[in-house]
């Protein structure tokens, strides 16, 4: 009778122990759907930082001091290299991460027996943008060179021109094209403005047209100039703040 009674219990028992340690199987209807895994929170600073997009537009200012060269652009006893002081102003606008592409107007007129306007366009190198503040750079560029000495001022009334005794040998202005070749560094001070500093050589092939007052008759003349230039600016890069839900404000 006892035997009966256990066999009994262990029937009632062993399908209840059999359910209970029966794995289940994928597409198991009795199987609870599976929750994706939470992401751990991002740091503050990382998610503050990823939350601005940086215009691919940006400009720049810059004094600018030179070393030229040209034996070429003398007349009437002046010196054959100078030192001069300018300014300029560069538009870059952003291809890829590491290629940009610029334009630089720039002037120089102080200390100078000539005057000097360029026009350049080309393009800077660079690594990525990280979380480092300082970020080398290689420019290269081609430009358009006009230049006049100051002997021209006595014929274009300019308060800064030297004067010239009537049948000096004349005035000299000059035009043509040439390259551009630099190295730089940009540190960033703020998450919109940055400190340049660059050091570049200008290689240009002009044409002289020299004027004698007493005979109006030009004489054109091909020669090299050489400028060594340094400058240090102020670059500022707008910056727009990605909004929940992909939308953004400048």
């Amino acid at each position: 009778m006892h035997v009966r009674a256990v066999v009994a219990i262990a029937l009632l028992l062993l399908p209840a122990g059999a359910s209970a340690q029966r794995f289940p199987l994928p597409g198991d209807p009795r199987r609870g759907p599976l929750g994706p895994v939470p992401l751990p929170r991002q740091p503050e600073p990382i998610a503050r930082a990823l939350a601005y997009r940086r215009w691919r537009l940006s400009v720049e200012s810059y004094p600018m001091v030179s070393y030229v060269q040209s034996p070429g652009i003398a007349t009437d006893g002046q010196a054959t290299a100078w030192t001069a002081f300018g300014a300029g102003t560069r538009a870059e606008y952003l291809l890829t991460r590491y290629v940009s592409a610029t334009l630089d107007l720039t002037s120089s007129l102080l200390s100078s027996p000539v005057k000097m306007q360029t026009a350049e366009i080309g393009t800077r190198l660079r690594p990525e943008r990280s979380e480092r503040r300082a970020s080398p750079f290689v420019d290269l560029r081609v430009g358009y060179v006009s230049a006049f000495d100051r002997n021209l001022g006595s014929i274009v009334d300019d308060q800064y021109g030297f004067p010239t005794t009537q049948g000096a040998y004349g005035a000299r202005y000059s035009r043509g094209f040439g390259g551009v070749a630099g190295l730089g560094v940009e540190y960033a001070l703020t998450r919109t403005l940055s400190l340049t500093t660059a050091g570049s050589v200008m290689r240009n092939r002009l044409t002289a047209h020299d004027f004698q007052f007493q005979n109006t008759q030009p004489v054109n003349r091909d020669f090299a100039m050489t400028s060594y230039r340094y400058q240090i600016g102020i670059r500022y890069n707008p910056v727009r703040l990605i909004m929940p839900g992909g939308t953004g404000r400048p």
